[in-house]
């Protein structure tokens, strides 16, 4: 399995959690059976490791200094089998690129929750979500005649106010077909637990520590979980 762990710019929580988890992987002898990359939404491939990161890593018999890191792209995407990010932004910034990547990326905390409640929540989520996928394809294909038209207008009329006014409509239109399972989302996420891990970065050492110390926490459970899932 390729598993990619994910932050805005990893140099912090994404660099600690690829090598703990290969660490992890590697105690349980199952470090051949997967490949661990780390990526950041906001990256500027090859910078290195922030010091707290190195020091941290250090601290647990791992060498964080030939860190350098990546920007999630279309390839990394495409090569993971299971994305896994630091935050919930992360998420959202992921998916608003790669909606085809939805059923294989999730939160970190959100992969390992186990607590029933929460199962329940997010299977709730995840039927509203297809249901308004549904809905929203089968307005496209209902008004792709009208679609056509506007967005032809709109083209040989240079964006004239009267055109983008009636796009704006049909916008609201395709929102107003999912308003109810829009709602319910909002419910439900307002029930969720905070799934996002405490960005150390520009902290005290003392604050890598406790982000160290939570990510391996989370991982320990991951790599249990992973043990458990057939490969692909």
């Amino acid at each position: 399995m390729n598993i990619l762990l994910v932050c805005t710019g990893n140099t912090c929580r994404s660099a600690m959690a690829a090598p703990l988890l290969r660490q992890r992987l590697e105690a349980a002898g199952i470090a051949g059976e997967h490949d661990v990359r780390s990526a950041g939404v906001a990256a500027q491939p090859g910078q290195p490791a922030t010091k707290g990161t190195v020091v941290a890593l250090q601290a647990r018999g791992l060498d964080g200094e030939a860190h350098q890191s990546s920007l999630v792209d279309d390839s990394l995407i495409r090569w993971a089998d299971l994305i896994l990010t630091m935050g919930q932004s992360h998420k959202r910034a992921i998916l608003e690129r790669h909606m085809e990547a939805l059923e294989k990326t999730f939160t970190l905390k959100e992969f390992v929750d186990d607590d029933p409640q929460t199962v329940k929540i997010l299977e709730e989520m995840d039927k509203l979500q297809a249901e308004a996928q549904t809905k929203q394809a089968l307005f496209v294909t209902e008004h792709a005649d009208e679609i056509e038209r506007l967005q032809q207008q709109y083209q040989e009329r240079g964006g004239d106010p009267a055109t983008e006014k009636e796009l704006a409509a049909l916008q609201q239109r395709l929102e107003d077909s999912v308003r109810e399972e829009s709602g319910r989302m909002m419910e439900l996420m307002a029930q969720l637990p905070d799934y996002d891990i405490a960005d150390p970065y520009g902290g005290q050492q003392h604050v890598y520590e406790n982000t160290a110390r939570e990510i391996e926490g989370l991982l320990d459970r991951l790599v249990a979980k992973v043990k458990e899932l057939p490969l692909s």
